[in-house]
């Protein structure tokens, strides 16, 4: 585990430039740019001591920006996959130097870190992001008995032990409208209406978590959805695991796609390759492996997180002019770690910003008059929630879709299944036709 109080300027420098709208090649930086009061570029260098770990031209380019309100916030100039190598590649030199790390333990981090970035090519990495009104309503050819619209949580906008009706659709955007007038957006996109939504109901029903092991559940469902998995007995995982890892180290020189191919290509399957194996403890089968790959994935997330709190910690350290109290509040939130997101930096769980994104902007301008961690808590359960209904909405779609071909395709069937079922009725018949409600 990483210390604040072990990682000093030691390991690298900051230097400052000055910097001009035209050295910015991305759109997002020249706006943050053209909204500031100054800009200023952070190179980070590493030391002596550690350098001979790293590429020659190793460094992190930040942009320091100051606004209106004379507070300064760091914005990575690097795309974030980039980034994501670097602040691991920088944080294991600085690990294995303030560490001691054996080989192994450098093998293994090198080899984790592979493994991160292949683990999303899962299909159990989540991805939605739910900002739009398309990704948060059900076709009627997806929809359960009970009709449900929506993949909005059935609780959404209800106080603990309330018995108001829980949120609609249009309750979430009205909610969301105002919300995001009252911080300081005259008018709200659709993106931010729905965000803004989520924040205002999650903050009528803050999630009381108090152990890390709940918090650490919370988050991994919030990236993970781990359906189609078979837990299996600590030495049989152990056992899978082993041949997971030899397996994936057998191809860490290959090319993005070559992995890919391997990994899950259309001709292939890593999940077979594994579960076909003998084992001496009977027979696998692919969900077995999916869960070790899962469970295998948490770890990894684990490892990078402490890469990239160890090189953003020296980075800070490193600074000339040290962050001020507001400064510092804003900087640690991106990019280290923090209890209640299980101890991993917001940067790895990126993924989950657009719907953390409000409550941190709000946090951060100095409202304090709700429960900030509890409100974050239930966004990511809500989150999870959605998640699990918009699959299975998903998949009914899809099996409607297949199951009406031969009608002439989806529209062609349900207006024949509608129609006949008024002929029926008109008729008194209300017997069910064969298949369709087995």
């Amino acid at each position: 585990m990483v210390r604040k109080t072990t990682l000093s300027d030691q390991y690298g420098t900051v230097r400052i430039e000055h910097c001009d709208y035209w050295d910015l090649e991305c759109p997002i930086l020249r706006k943050a740019h053209k909204a500031a009061d100054s800009a200023l570029i952070c190179r980070w260098r590493p030391a002596d001591e550690i350098s001979d770990q790293l590429p020659d031209d190793f460094e992190l380019k930040f942009l320091c920006l100051k606004g209106k309100d004379s507070v300064r916030r760091l914005l990575p100039m690097t795309g974030s996959d980039l980034l994501l190598t670097n602040l691991f590649a920088g944080g294991l030199s600085i690990l294995n130097r303030n560490q001691d790390l054996s080989a192994a333990e450098r093998s293994s981090y090198r080899l984790m870190f592979h493994f991160f970035q292949r683990i999303k090519k899962l299909n159990n990495h989540l991805e939605r992001n739910f900002a739009s009104s398309q990704d948060l309503t059900v076709k009627r050819s997806g929809r359960e008995t009970s009709g449900r619209k929506t993949v909005l949580p059935e609780y959404l906008g209800v106080a603990y032990g309330g018995e108001e009706a829980p949120w609609s659709l249009d309750r979430l955007q009205t909610e969301g409208k105002l919300l995001a007038k009252e911080c300081g957006i005259e008018n709200p996109d659709r993106k931010e209406t729905i965000s803004y939504g989520f924040f205002a109901a999650a903050k009528t029903s803050p999630m009381q978590l108090t152990n890390s092991e709940g918090i650490e559940f919370l988050v991994r469902i919030a990236l993970y959805n781990e359906q189609n998995t078979v837990r299996c007995d600590p030495e049989c995982q152990h056992w899978i695991e082993d041949r997971i890892l030899t397996a994936i180290e057998e191809h860490m020189g290959d090319t993005q796609e070559e992995f890919d191919n391997w990994f899950a290509g259309p001709k292939n399957s890593f999940l077979t390759q594994i579960s076909k194996r003998k084992s001496p403890f009977g027979k696998l089968n692919n969900g077995m492996v999916r869960w070790t790959l899962m469970d295998l994935g948490w770890k990894a997330y684990r490892y990078v997180g402490n890469c990239i709190h160890a090189q953003m910690r020296c980075f800070q350290n490193a600074l000339p002019a040290p962050l001020n109290q507001s400064e510092r509040k804003i900087y640690e939130m991106i990019y280290l770690k923090q209890d209640y997101l299980g101890d991993f930096p917001l940067l790895l769980l990126k993924e989950r910003l657009p719907l953390l994104k409000a409550p941190m902007l709000s946090v951060l301008s100095g409202e304090d008059d709700f429960d900030f961690v509890g409100t974050i808590h239930q966004l990511l359960y809500y989150y999870s929630d959605m998640t699990d209904n918009r699959r299975g909405a998903d998949r009914r779609t899809q099996f409607f879709s297949r199951a009406c071909r031969p009608f002439g395709g989806v529209n062609n069937a349900y207006n024949k299944l509608v129609s006949n079922d008024i002929s029926k009725l008109a008729m008194g018949d209300t017997r069910d036709d064969e298949g369709w409600n087995d």
